[in-house]
């Protein structure tokens, strides 16, 4: 053996347990604070004196923060590691509920420290600097996965890192419309959602001391963390020429982006058909909770098999169904069960194969940075997302006298004295539009993805080298200038 060469033994670390569980708390409370304006729009408006639009600034100015600060916080992790970023995202996540806890605070003491406008304006500003520290704990779960976790806990790994995600988004869009039934209990939300991110908080910055483990957990790590580091615009020019991961970028990212605007805005939708906000609560945490559930079959499926591609295909077929299905199902009056069994569906065939999707997000593009390739992902669900939510303004068209007397937007008798997104309207053309847009989407992947599995690949030609004394051979030149 040369002598420039070490044995190393694969390892695994308790750390990384206190690592998952730091992160997964941090998603939880960042995404439902995020979704929990939006759950209650109608409420927040009168409570802060504001139009419809402008509450909606609250949730959609924390979303689309997430554009340019995703490519920041990939940059920042990339440089300077894992630790770095987590430590940036847990302090914006809870500094920014701590503001939007305390431009409430006095109405819940009884007090009064300063306006509503006032009020309005730190809330607006905390949910933004949420909204900056999201991309810096999304875009990891992938990096997590592979560089802790042995190649029996990755699937699972990244499934609940994923899948932290949108279970915050449960929280916030199932609890908030029973925790908030007047206006009056605004300053409830605000303390309840803050509360949330000071477990992760602490535990990132005690529990979390390093980007990497001392020893790679498999040889799928090892390969990745001693291989040549590419700087970040050469990582960045090397996946725009990768076809497997611009169908990806463009395919899960409009999926996750639908979900978002789905989530945002079905309340308006719903309520203008008469429903509950109760029910919208429901219904919107329903295709979360089924897509969670359904993570858990779906990835051991194809975790097991292999199979990563042909699943997440077959999952395709039925997702156009319930799409097809859904956009005639909100539209309609009175069908309470429908709606929420219709949301269930969706759940599961749209969010199902999220883990899935983001495990061959790193197949195709391996041995890249992981965090890169997961943070340009959920930059893409951003952009669209954003899209989404915007065209909504397009699609002006008002319900006609028998609409207007079952909506439960506005109190009835309010005619156009309350403006924007508060006002029922049909929204029959937005849903063709962004369920015909998702459609498209499947179609693309569905038709054109194909990949190899890089990463699986290197595991078989590894377990073919010599092992000498159960210990893997490994260049010690390789001892790294990775952050730390």
């Amino acid at each position: 053996m040369d002598t420039n060469e070490e044995k190393v033994e694969y390892r695994l670390y308790g750390s990384r347990w206190i690592l998952l569980i730091a992160v997964t708390l941090l998603n939880l409370a960042n995404y439902s604070h995020w979704i929990a304006f939006a759950s209650v729009a109608k409420q927040a408006a009168e409570f802060y004196e504001k139009s419809g639009p402008e509450v909606d600034l609250i949730p959609t100015l924390s979303y689309g923060l997430c554009i340019p600060f995703c490519l920041l916080a990939v940059y920042l992790v990339d440089k300077y590691g894992l630790r770095f970023g987590l430590l940036v995202g847990a302090w914006l996540t809870a500094v920014g509920g701590a503001i939007c806890c305390t431009a409430t605070l006095p109405q819940l003491l009884g007090q009064v420290w300063w306006d509503k406008h006032t009020a309005y304006v730190l809330t607006v500003f905390g949910q933004a600097l949420t909204g900056m520290g999201c991309p810096f704990i999304s875009c990891v779960p992938t990096k997590i996965s592979q560089n802790w976790f042995g190649d029996s806990e990755r699937g699972m790994a990244t499934l609940i890192l994923g899948m932290s995600n949108p279970l915050g988004l449960v929280l916030g869009q199932t609890l908030t419309p029973f925790l908030v039934q007047s206006p009056a209990a605004i300053p409830m939300l605000n303390l309840v959602w803050f509360l949330p991110s000071l477990p992760g908080f602490f535990l990132t910055i005690c529990g979390v001391r390093s980007s990497l483990p001392p020893t790679p957990p498999s040889s799928s790590a090892a390969s990745a963390v001693f291989a040549k580091k590419r700087n970040f615009v050469a990582t960045i020019w090397k996946l725009t020429r990768n076809f497997p991961f611009l169908i990806i970028f463009l395919f899960l990212g409009g999926a996750m982006g639908y979900i978002s605007t789905l989530q945002t805005k079905l309340e308006q939708i719903l309520c203008s058909r008469g429903y509950s906000d109760q029910l919208a609560g429901l219904s919107a945490s329903g295709i979360i909770v089924a897509g969670f559930l359904a993570s858990f079959p779906i990835g051991f499926l194809a975790f097991k098999t292999g199979k990563l591609t042909p699943i997440a295909k077959a999952s395709c077929v039925p997702a156009v169904v319930i799409l097809g299905l859904i956009t005639w199902v909100l539209i309609q009056p009175g069908r309470e069960e429908l709606v929420l069994t219709s949301c269930l569906v969706l759940g599961v065939f749209s969010l199902g194969i999220y883990p899935v999707m983001l495990e061959l997000s790193v197949e195709c593009t391996f041995p890249l940075c992981e965090s890169i390739v997961t943070g340009l992902c959920y930059l893409s669900s951003a952009l669209q997302g954003v899209l989404l939510m915007f065209v909504e303004n397009l699609f002006e068209n008002p319900l006609d006298a028998n609409e207007l007397e079952i909506q439960t937007c506005i109190p009835h008798g309010s005619g156009s004295s309350v403006e924007g997104h508060m006002m029922p309207k049909d929204y029959t053309n937005y849903l063709i539009f962004i369920n015909v847009y998702m459609i498209t989407l499947i179609a693309i992947f569905f038709f054109f993805f194909n990949t190899d599995y890089k990463r699986l690949q290197m595991k078989e030609e590894k377990s073919d080298e010599k092992l000498e004394g159960g210990k893997v051979v490994i260049p010690e030149m390789v001892a790294l200038n990775s952050p730390s």
